[in-house]
C-alpha cells in the first residue's frame, strides 16, 4: 500500500492525514501508559510526561533523520546497520522484537477492561483471557491474510481522527469538571513523595508514549512526501503529542487524585484502573451524564484503537523479522513467507509469546520489560545517526535536525547527544531498579545474542558483522516448481558433474509439453587461457582430453531423460565465469545450473539471483562472478558436507 497515493490524501487531507497517522501510530499508548506511570510518578505524572514527551521529540527527530535518508524499514536495526554493523543491528533489532510483543500484549490486555461498562465480568477470569485472546488471535489473523497492509485508508483516518477528538474530549471536560490543581500537589514533596527513584522510574515507564514509534517509522518506505511536509508532520506531532499525554496526566490525577492509604501515598489510576486509566478518569467526572455519555465514547473508541494498535505493531513486527531474515539475522525458517508475502511463522511465534505473557495481566511488568528494550533501541538509534554524520557528511539528507555542534571538523546533531546520553542513562535506571523487567529483558537479549552468534559462525559460517543478504524467494513457503526449456550446464570434470547434470535434465524433463519443441541442456566445458595465448592457438592435450572426457560423461547423464536433447560444446574464454555468462547471453538461456564449492554445509540448492556482502562458503569466485552477471536465473547446486 502506497500509503502517500489516492485521492483522498492529495486533495483533501493531505499533510493532516499524515499528521493523524503518526499521531495515531503513537498516540493510543494513552490508553494504558498513565496507569503505570502515576503508580510510580504520583502527582508529579504530568511533569514525568512532559520530560517523556522531551525524550520523545529527540527520539522523532533521530528516527526522521535515519529514516529518510535510507527509506528502508527496520527503524533503529537499520540505522545500527548503515552507522555500525550487523552485530549491533541486531541488538537493536533484537530489543525491538519484544517490544513489538509487549504492546501486543498490552493492548490486548487493555481491551477488556475498556469493555468493562458493557458487562463487569471482561475485567477478570475466563472472559478477561478469552477477550485478549480473541484480540491477539485476530491481529495475527489479518496479518497473516496481508489484510493490514492493505485496508483502505478512509476507516484508518476517520479512527485516528476520532482518536485524537476522544482524547481533547476527555481533556476539555475535565479541565470543567475536574479542575483542582491544587490536586496536583497537595502530596508533592520534592526527591521525597515521590522519591528520586521512583521519578526516575516513572520516567523509564514512560517511554510507553513511544510505543508505535519503530512502527511509524516503517511507514518511511511508504509514503511520498515533500521535505517541507516532512518538517511541518514532525513537528507538529512533536509539539502536541507531549501536551496531550501532560494535559491528560493533568486532568487524571485531578479527577482521581493521589489520597493517603494503609501502604502510603496512591492513586486508583495506579491500581483499580491500572488497565484502563482513560475509562476510569471519564467514570469519576460530575455529573452523570457528562460521565455516561464520555464512557459511551470510550467504550466505541479505545477498544478499536488498541485493537488497531495491535494490529499495527503485529505489522511491524513481521516487516522487521523480514528484515532480519533477508539480512541473515534469524533463520529463514522464522522469516518464511506465505502466500500473501507475509511472515506466517514469526506472526504465530510472536502471537503465542504475546498471549503467553498477557494471561498473568501484570500490566506493571510488561511496561518494564517495554521500557528495557526501548530505552535501547532508541539509544542505539540515537548513535547510529551521530555516527552517520561523522562518517558520512556529505550525505544527502531530506531532513536534518537542528542545532549542530561542531567536534573534530565534523558537525554532530546536539538533540541526538543528549538523547543518547539521557536513553542510556534511562536503560540503566530500569536494569537497576526494575529486577523483573531485568531479568526478563536481559534472558531475552541473552537467548538472542547466542542464538545469533551460532546461527552466523556455525550455520551460516560468515562473520558475525559483515551484512549477508538474501534475496526475497529465499523466504517464500512455496517455491514454483522450475520449468526450463532451455538451460545452460557448465561442466569441470569434477565428480559433482552428474549431479549438475541430472538436476538440469529433471528440470527440464519437466518443461516437456507434447507438441512443443522438446527441452534443451547445453552443456559447455569452459577452457580458460591466459592473455598471452591466441583464443584459437591448440590448447595443451591433457586439458583437452580432461574436457572431452567431461563432455562425454555429461551428455550420456543427460540423455537419460529420453525427452530432453543433450548439446556439448567446447568454449574458450579468458576467464571461466566470464566464457558462462557469455554464453549464456549469446544462447539466450533461461537458467544456468552450476554447482558451488566444496567444503559446505548447504544441502541441495537454492534459485539464487544474485549475491551481495561477504561470500558465503558454497559461492567461490567463479560461481559469485556468474551470480552477479548472469542474464538469466541461476540455480546453485552444493555438494552434501563432507
Amino acid at each position: 500500500m502506497r500509503l502517500g497515493q489516492g485521492p483522498l490524501t492529495r486533495r483533501f487531507l493531505g499533510v493532516p492525514w499524515l499528521f493523524a497517522v503518526a499521531y495515531a501510530a503513537v498516540g493510543f499508548s494513552l490508553y494504558f501508559s498513565i496507569g503505570v506511570v502515576a503508580d510510580r510518578g504520583l502527582g508529579l505524572t504530568p511533569l514525568v510526561f512532559l520530560a517523556a514527551g522531551f525524550l520523545f521529540v529527540l527520539a522523532t527527530l533521530s528516527y526522521v533523520e535515519g529514516g529518510a535518508m535510507f527509506l528502508e524499514r527496520g527503524g533503529s536495526s537499520t540505522l545500527a546497520r548503515h552507522a555500525f554493523n550487523e552485530l549491533i543491528s541486531f541488538i537493536a533489532g533484537w530489543a525491538i522484537l519484544i517490544d513489538y510483543i509487549i504492546v501486543i500484549a498490552l493492548a490486548a490486555v487493555s481491551v477488556p477492561h475498556y469493555l468493562s461498562p458493557i458487562w463487569g465480568g471482561f475485567t477478570h477470569g475466563w472472559a478477561e483471557i478469552t477477550v485478549a485472546g480473541v484480540v491477539i488471535a485476530f491481529t495475527a489473523a489479518v496479518n497473516i491474510a496481508g489484510f493490514t497492509g492493505h485496508v483502505r485508508q478512509r476507516p484508518l483516518i476517520v479512527l485516528a481522527l476520532a482518536d485524537i477528538a476522544l482524547q481533547l474530549a476527555v481533556i476539555a471536560a475535565g479541565a470543567i469538571v475536574a479542575m483542582h490543581p491544587d490536586l496536583l500537589t497537595a502530596h508533592v514533596h520534592l526527591f521525597t513523595t515521590p522519591s528520586a527513584r521512583h521519578i526516575v522510574e516513572a520516567l523509564a515507564v514512560a517511554t510507553l508514549a513511544f510505543a508505535g514509534i519503530e512502527a511509524a517509522s516503517d511507514l518511511a518506505p511508504d509514503l511520498e512526501w515533500e521535505p517541507r511536509d516532512l518538517r511541518r508532520v514532525v513537528s507538529s506531532t512533536a509539539v502536541l503529542l507531549p501536551l496531550i499525554y501532560a494535559g491528560m496526566a493533568a486532568i487524571a490525577l485531578m479527577a482521581v487524585p493521589v489520597v493517603p492509604g494503609p501502604h502510603g501515598l496512591h492513586t486508583a489510576l495506579g491500581e483499580r484502573f491500572i488497565e484502563e486509566p482513560v475509562l476510569g478518569v471519564v467514570k469519576s467526572y460530575d455529573p452523570a451524564w457528562l460521565s455516561t455519555v464520555l464512557q459511551v465514547a470510550v467504550v466505541a473508541i479505545a477498544p478499536a484503537v488498541l485493537a488497531w494498535a495491535a494490529s499495527t505493531s503485529m505489522l511491524g513486527l513481521s516487516r522487521h523479522v523480514y528484515v532480519l531474515a533477508t539480512n541473515r539475522q534469524v533463520p529463514s525458517w522464522l522469516g518464511k513467507l506465505g502466500k500473501r508475502s507475509t511472515p506466517y511463522v514469526a506472526i504465530s511465534a510472536a502471537a503465542l509469546i504475546a498471549f503467553g505473557i498477557a494471561v498473568p495481566g501484570d500490566v506493571r511488568l510488561l511496561a518494564g520489560i517495554y521500557a528495557f528494550g526501548a530505552t535501547l533501541a532508541i539509544a542505539i538509534a540515537h548513535l547510529s545517526v551521530i555516527r552517520l554524520r561523522w562518517t558520512e557528511p556529505d550525505r544527502e539528507r531530506p531532513f536534518r535536525m537542528p542545532f549542530d555542534v561542531a567536534v573534530g571538523g565534523r558537525n554532530l546533531p546536539l538533540p541526538a547527544i543528549v538523547g543518547a546520553v539521557l536513553m542510556v542513562l534511562l536503560w540503566i535506571a530500569v536494569l537497576t531498579f526494575r529486577g523483573n523487567a531485568r531479568w526478563v529483558g536481559g534472558g531475552w537479549m541473552l537467548f538472542g545474542l547466542v542464538a545469533y552468534v551460532v546461527y552466523r559462525r556455525f550455520v551460516e559460517r560468515t562473520s558475525l558483522t559483515k551484512r549477508v543478504s538474501v534475496p526475497e524467494e529465499a523466504l517464500r513457503k512455496e517455491v514454483r516448481e522450475a520449468e526450463y526449456g532451455n538451460i545452460l550446464v557448465p561442466v569441470f570434470g569434477t565428480k559433482l558433474d552428474d549431479d549438475i547434470v541430472s538436476t538440469a535434465g529433471r528440470l527440464a524433463d519437466a518443461a516437456d509439453q507434447p507438441g512443443e519443441e522438446r527441452p534443451r541442456l547445453e552443456v559447455i566445458y569452459v577452457l580458460d587461457l591466459p592473455l598471452t595465448v591466441p583464443l584459437d592457438a591448440p590448447a595443451p592435450t591433457e586439458r583437452l582430453e580432461a574436457a572431452e572426457a567431461a563432455l562425454k560423461r555429461a551428455k550420456e547423464v543427460g540423455e537419460e531423460y529420453e525427452t530432453v536433447e543433450v548439446e556439448t560444446d567446447l568454449v574458450r574464454a579468458r576467464s571461466v565465469g566470464a566464457g558462462i555468462v557469455d554464453e549464456a547471453r549469446r544462447r539466450n538461456v533461461e537458467l544456468i545450473v552450476m554447482g558451488g564449492e566444496p567444503p559446505t554445509r548447504v544441502r541441495g540448492g537454492a534459485i539464487l539471483g544474485g549475491i551481495g556482502g561477504s561470500r558465503p562458503p558454497e559461492v567461490g569466485e567463479v560461481t559469485e562472478y556468474v551470480l552477479k552477471k548472469a542474464p538469466c536465473r541461476v540455480l546453485l547446486t552444493a555438494p552434501p558436507e563432507g
